[in-house]
């Protein structure tokens, strides 16, 4: 919780217990709680987890400035009860849905930020985006690209997306109501685009070269849902760049409006050609920043995919030359039935989450762990073959401990979305499992990060 969380629940409570604590004390907390509630809607913004607590201090006010005051004791306990439901409303939605806090542990550099628009000359919307997605088939195809990079400039945890048009939290939730048929309230993740990122806007790079990481997201991910883990990797002396794959990604606002992802992989003809486009914007991408010259050198290109992202960035890698390639719980079934097997041409480090690794044993299809343990094939380096390929699961994890959920509330490690893994600890591992695999330095392996035998 931040100073405003902590302030006006502290103030709130003293206006509930107000019979415990002397008129003086409660005009006192009552005049500070107001002027805190109203400073914090100007500088943090408006959270509706607070509502209930505004009505107690609204409450209090009214009461108070026309000395209006319950004889009844049956009247005083009740509007009492309600208070006390109020206060514990509000404290537990603050505790359980808190306004994220993207920052960098042990950072050598200030993160720099900017995003650009990309639009690829002569190709047009491919089928694999629009049939998901309400992206109009005429037109060229754009891409919203975020690129993070090492500053000697000072940083600090800045709202990114304060003043956005649109509301990123609100488009997540209207996708998991499409998508799953379900009628959770838009307003319930509105509190993200309040979201703070320890990065700065609008400064210079620092001089010299870095090496350049693309990152893909996953179906209907989005090129922001990794930032905690873009900005530890930029932190580190990287070149962080992430790509929105317009169509497929769960919403993209473009300048001419939001593009968002209406369809699960069922409603895809061909999740190859999906993932084979995807692999194409990450080649458009590097041409315009190449063009452009907006990143100094692009000789050294490292990737890391993440599910459906795991299959692009290996179709990007099997055509193009990659240092290193970290996937994710990648997506590779689709590319087993396209090619009947896979080539690895790259260094590749491959973390599974155990829901993933174990879960998908047993099942009738073929599973990710039986694609990576028997229809993998490298070329030898030296006298050995094993170190070009190396796999590993995070423990107590699912699916999209890969991506930044965890950030959003402690709810969400009781859900199909996460494993049991607390989302500091995901965090980390992933953090410190990236930074080994692009060094292609020993992978730490402990509780954590388990090493997978073939």
């Amino acid at each position: 919780m931040n100073f405003f969380d902590i302030a006006i629940i502290l103030f709130a409570f003293e206006l509930v217990f107000k019979k415990f604590i002397s008129e003086r004390v409660f005009v006192i907390s009552l005049v500070l709680s107001s002027i805190t509630a109203f400073i914090q809607v100007i500088v943090v913004g408006y959270k509706w987890q607070y509502m209930p607590i505004y009505i107690i201090i609204l409450s209090s006010a009214i009461a108070h400035t026309f000395g209006f005051k319950f004889s009844n004791k049956i009247l005083k306990f009740i509007s009492f009860t309600i208070l006390i439901i109020l206060f514990i409303s509000s404290t537990v939605l603050i505790y359980f849905l808190p306004i994220p806090e993207f920052t960098i542990e042990n950072k050598i550099y200030s993160v720099g930020y900017e995003e650009i628009l990309i639009s690829v000359e002569n190709r047009e919307q491919p089928k694999a985006f629009y049939e998901l997605s309400n992206l109009d088939p005429s037109g060229n195809r754009e891409l919203l690209v975020d690129i993070y990079y090492p500053s000697d400039s000072e940083s600090s945890s800045i709202q990114l997306f304060k003043d956005s048009p649109s509301n990123w939290g609100e488009t997540v939730v209207k996708y998991l109501n499409r998508t799953w048929g379900i009628n959770i309230p838009t307003f319930l993740l509105s509190h993200l685009n309040l979201s703070y990122f320890d990065l700065a806007t609008d400064v210079k790079p620092l001089d010299g070269e870095f090496p350049v990481v693309i990152y893909t997201h996953g179906w209907a991910g989005e090129k922001i849902f990794a930032t905690d883990q873009l900005l530890t990797i930029a932190s580190q002396g990287y070149i962080v760049i992430a790509i929105d794959h317009t169509g497929l990604s769960m919403f993209t606002e473009l300048p001419s409006g939001t593009i968002f992802n209406t369809g699960s992989t069922e409603a895809s003809s061909k999740v190859f050609d999906v993932m084979y486009e995807m692999s194409i914007d990450i080649e458009n991408t590097l041409e315009y920043l190449n063009k452009n010259n907006l990143v100094n050198d692009l000789s050294v290109i490292n990737l890391i995919g993440h599910s459906t992202g795991g299959g692009s960035a290996y179709l990007y890698c099997d055509r193009n030359e990659c240092e290193t390639l970290v996937l994710q719980d990648p997506f590779f079934v689709p590319v087993v039935s396209e090619y009947g097997g896979i080539i690895i041409s790259s260094p590749t480090y491959f973390i599974y989450s155990e829901d993933w690794f174990k879960g998908n044993e047993n099942i009738n299809e073929m599973s990710e762990i039986e694609v990576y343990r028997n229809y993998l094939t490298a070329p030898c380096i030296g006298n050995t073959c094993e170190d070009y390929v190396k796999g590993f699961y995070l423990a107590d994890s699912a699916h999209y401990d890969f991506v930044a959920f965890g950030a959003i509330s402690s709810l969400t490690k009781y859900t199909f979305l996460k494993g049991s893994i607390d989302y500091a600890d995901s965090l980390k591992a992933n953090n410190r499992f990236n930074l080994e695999a692009l060094r292609q330095s020993e992978i730490t392996t402990e509780t954590l990060v388990i090493q997978i035998e073939k």
